[in-house]
């Protein structure tokens, strides 16, 4: 098993406590609890989720979610891009050259192009939804320390009141619903103005009372 699960299965196994155990204290699915021990990181449906699932299951084993964060940040680093090799044009000779260079340029206007359109976020609208709670973390930058703070801190959090989520970080907003136990909606669209990852709009308004079959709605810029 690997060191990150490794870590979580023995800490959970050293308290006593099964999958449905932990399940019914933090909320999150055994599904995903199981997912985290293995380093299963296909089943959960965004980066955001596995981010969050782990920072939550570690606070509750009593681990340090830092350190576990940096082995997850490792596991999950993206290949760095490598450019396509310079293509240098044969000297001009002739006709047959200047040809030879026109189609050169041509061939990297065209894969120019396609790099650009394939690196694009897409447009659309994207809606992520949980009928319980969701915890969730905010992302440790290289080097293990943590990434430059984005929105304001969210303010006080009360048990059944809708908090004040507007201009928060994503992942913060979703630890307070957690902690407030409200359920949430989040819709993902380029078409929202402001800062990727925060919190543009939520319904209901702050302050308003709510249960667990209460549904925040928080609309979030595309990254």
């Amino acid at each position: 098993m690997p060191e990150l699960g490794k870590t979580l299965s023995q800490a959970r196994v050293a308290r006593g406590l099964t999958l449905e155990d932990c399940e019914r204290d933090t909320r999150i699915s055994k599904r995903y609890l199981d997912a985290l021990e293995r380093e299963d990181w296909k089943i959960f449906p965004a980066p955001v989720y596995s981010r969050a699932f782990l920072r939550t299951y570690a606070s509750y084993l009593s681990l340090n979610p830092a350190e576990l964060m940096r082995l997850f940040q490792a596991q999950t680093e993206e290949p760095a891009f490598v450019p396509l090799p310079e293509v240098k044009s044969p000297p001009a000779t002739g006709s047959m050259n200047w040809l030879l260079a026109a189609g050169v340029l041509g061939f990297l206007a065209i894969a120019g192009l396609f790099l650009y359109f394939s690196t694009g976020s897409g447009g659309g609208t994207k809606v992520s939804s949980n009928a319980k709670p969701v915890p969730t973390i905010r992302r440790e930058g290289q080097g293990g320390g943590p990434a430059a703070a984005v929105g304001r801190p969210v303010g006080e959090i009360k048990k059944g009141t809708v908090p004040d989520l507007t201009a928060v970080r994503i992942d913060d907003a979703l630890t307070a619903l957690t902690q407030a136990g409200l359920s949430y909606v989040v819709v993902e669209t380029d078409k929202a103005k402001g800062t990727p990852g925060v919190v543009t709009s939520q319904d209901p308004a702050p302050g308003t009372k709510g249960g667990a079959s209460t549904s925040v709605t928080l609309v979030v810029p595309r990254s």
